[in-house]
């Protein structure tokens, strides 16, 4: 397997949506097994959790950044990922304060939307960050 493709999977898919797709997968399985699904519940959306999203992609960020800072024509990449594990640090520690003081809290779509586009561009920014540790690149 191509060691950027390696690292795309296992160092940045897997973390980020590993736990999301396990508790899918865990609630379908759990369906097939009711015996009445008429009144089957389970909390699909939860798989869907932004706070979980930031604080992998806080790391993932921050590990990146900090492998691209020894790459001379790295760029901006690796000071974009910093840049991203900041807004998801800062994003994820509002969002734990918000959550412990109401119970009831629920992550806003607006917070979905950003966590969202953060990931996309840490992603990205890591995942050229790791093309340019390569030899010969």
């Amino acid at each position: 397997m191509n060691p950027t493709t390696k690292w795309l999977i296992f160092e940045g898919l897997i973390p980020l949506f590993g736990a999301a797709f396990i508790y899918t997968f865990w609630g379908a399985c759990r369906f097939v097994v009711a015996t009445n699904k008429s009144i089957f519940k389970y909390g699909w959306k939860q798989a869907l959790d932004p706070l979980g999203w930031l604080y992998g992609a806080v790391i993932i960020a921050f590990q990146s950044g900090l492998d691209g800072i020894t790459v001379t024509n790295a760029g901006i990449f690796p000071y974009t990922c910093f840049a991203a594990a900041l807004a998801c640090f800062f994003l994820l520690m509002a969002a734990m304060t918000e959550r412990g003081q109401s119970s009831a809290w629920q992550p806003p779509i607006s917070l979905q939307l950003i966590t969202g586009v953060l990931v996309l561009v840490i992603l990205f920014a890591s995942f050229k960050v790791q093309v340019l540790l390569l030899p010969g690149v």
